[in-house]
């Protein structure tokens, strides 16, 4: 389920789906947030996707899972 979160607040817990390096929204599971990322861009080719990891604290671009 997307939930809407602060940008000025970095998260604890969790997998934060950014685009273009601003929080777009916050997922529980690593499936759910890679879904979300792959939509975005497909929707938006241009911009950057990530999925960050917040238990890792590490960023990693949303298609780089696909292959997988």
């Amino acid at each position: 389920m997307k939930n809407i979160i602060p940008t000025n607040v970095l998260p604890r817990e969790g997998y934060i789906v950014e685009i273009d390096g601003k929080f777009e929204s916050e997922y529980g599971t690593l499936m759910g947030a890679l879904k979300a990322g792959l939509e975005l861009r497909q929707k938006f080719p241009h911009s950057q996707v990530k999925v960050y990891d917040a238990n890792e604290q590490t960023r990693t671009p949303a298609d780089e899972h696909s292959a997988a």
